[in-house]
């Protein structure tokens, strides 16, 4: 049998010992054919949950694809668990592989995919990896946004949509020499080889690209992600998933997708519906996925189409423009009662600068709207820490939930139900290639009163709630998205146990000047370019 990319050994490990994976297995609805068997196989690894990880549709249209490719089938493998991580298919263990491909979504995963490296008995740093050591790859937003913490543990990191870099990628891993596989895949855009590539330049000539889905690939056939398999067991349970757009047509500031995703472009109505045909043979419910789900447009006939099928619709979040009476009128008729919005702050003032120029006045003639439909829950997103914020737009976030409070009793009294209020208050993380990427984290004084204020005028107002994301995982998160190679001792230390409050203590000194500091000059993670 060749040294290089080979079939993995198999466990001696029964079905009974891994009843979890088992339950998965039984539980999981194939939507296409998938190849069990071939000569090829890669480890395709979530590094998170199976929860979080079957949830994502970018991971299922991965596998999906892989299966699509001759000669080659893929194993997935989560985060859950303890000891050696084994593939939910074969029970197959990760060390048994010669080519382990990570998806990441989040910064806080790079610490999931080292521990899975330590679990699996694999060496974590790249340098300490030998020949007959698996090849590390990393794919997801993350390697595009910013891949430098990850540069000590990863071999190669994908640089795009899966459409456009699985093809080579492998292609290439059927070669059987490790420095071969590297030299080759660092000769070609979409890849980002740090054995090779060192530190890249950021300077406009040297920049390396990023194989972004373009629109004229999405108007063909085949380029439309959907789930491959459909499960209870994620954040959208039993639900068939489709895409219908890419990039945003806003632009706000404070936004990595709106700047990282390119300009906005939709997949065409006729590989929707078709989409829903073979979905609707596995499950009755549907969930709309993209950043601007409601500025498709063909949004209404879309959704007029899944309610003839007896799908019960659901849709990510949506625009605040894009919330109209016939797209509300069809989400209503399919059963759904939910609608979330993200105002982003309760002023016009301050959401004008973050370049979100809609008004307040617009918000509420939306959430009337929406209550007069019969919607019982609203969950409305907000950002603090946001520059130039003072304290009466944090006030404000209170005036607008007593408003929106107000609207929504008004127009759920003839019903006889008293609806809930939502509020999802994030802390700004300025993400690279944002409009404030420069701009430092407000300090962790600032946040705790302005979080303190909200919960005290929260706790006055019935009928809203209010969740917050913790201040120490978002100084963590920052750390992370804008660090570089020197952030890499901090995550294996997490790896090893260490907690966010200890590595916060114990790297101080540089989170102070990589969080809490304006940056100046050259950005050392714009080092990539789109195609």
């Amino acid at each position: 049998m060749r040294r290089g990319f080979k079939m993995p050994r198999q466990s001696n490990r029964s079905r009974r010992d891994a009843p979890d994976w088992h339950l998965h297995r039984t539980l999981e609805k194939p939507t296409t054919t998938l190849t069990p068997h071939e000569a090829n196989r890669l480890a395709l690894s979530y590094a998170n949950s199976y929860h979080v990880g079957m949830s994502s549709l970018g991971f299922q249209r991965t596998y999906q694809l892989v299966h699509a490719t001759e000669g080659w089938a893929a194993e997935r493998f989560f985060a859950d668990g303890s000891g050696e991580p084994t593939s939910v298919e074969r029970s197959t263990p990760l060390s048994a592989f010669s080519a382990i491909a990570f998806s990441v979504s989040f910064e806080e995963d790079f610490v999931n995919l080292v521990r899975m490296l330590q679990r699996a008995r694999i060496a974590p740093r790249r340098a300490n990896r030998g020949n007959d050591s698996p090849l590390v790859i990393m794919g997801g937003s993350c390697a595009t946004i910013n891949p430098l913490p990850m540069v000590e543990f990863v071999d190669v990191f994908t640089l795009g949509a899966a459409e456009n870099v699985l093809p080579t990628l492998l292609a290439t891993l059927e070669m059987t020499d490790r420095d071969a596989i590297l030299d080759a895949l660092a000769a070609e855009e979409g890849f980002y080889v740090p054995s090779r590539h060192g530190l890249v330049s950021t300077d406009s000539d040297s920049k390396l690209h990023k194989l972004d889905l373009t629109g004229e690939q999405m108007r063909l056939p085949g380029h439309l992600p959907t789930s491959s398999i459909v499960t209870p067991k994620t954040e959208f349970a039993n639900k068939f998933l489709i895409e219908m757009s890419r990039g945003c047509p806003e632009k706000c500031r404070y936004c990595w997708a709106t700047f990282g995703m390119g300009g906005f472009r939709w997949h065409p109505t006729d590989y929707i519906l078709q989409a829903l045909e073979r979905g609707r043979s596995v499950t009755d419910q549907v969930g709309f996925l993209a950043t601007a789900v409601g500025d498709h447009p063909e949004i209404e006939t879309i959704l007029k189409a899944a309610n003839q099928l007896g799908f019960r619709s659901a849709v990510s979040s949506v625009r605040i423009p894009a919330v109209t009476d016939a797209v509300l009128t069809e989400l209503h008729r399919s059963g759904d009662r939910s609608i979330t919005l993200a105002p982003e702050t309760g002023s016009d003032e301050l959401r004008v600068k973050l370049n979100k120029p809609i008004s307040n006045q617009v918000l509420l003639d939306k959430v009337r709207l929406i209550f007069r439909h019969g919607f019982r829950q609203l969950k409305l997103y907000f950002i603090i820490g946001l520059p130039e914020e003072q304290s009466e737009d944090v006030e404000a976030i209170l005036d607008l939930a007593r408003e929106c409070r107000a609207i929504m009793l008004e127009e759920l009294a003839p019903t006889g139900v008293i609806g809930q209020i939502h509020l999802g208050v994030n802390v700004l993380i300025p993400k690279p290639y944002t409009g404030w990427q420069r701009q430092p984290m407000a300090t962790p004084a600032e946040l705790k009163a302005k979080i303190s204020h909200l919960r005290r005028g929260v706790s006055t107002i019935p009928n809203v709630d209010m969740g917050t994301m913790s201040i120490k995982q978002a100084i963590w998160q920052t750390y992370l998205s804008k660090g570089g190679p020197d952030v890499a001792d901090a995550i294996e230390r997490a790896a090893t146990g260490d907690t966010t409050a200890d590595l916060l203590r114990r790297y101080r000194g540089e989170i102070d000047q990589t969080v809490f500091r304006y940056l100046e000059g050259d950005l050392r993670w714009q080092f990539m370019r789109a195609a």
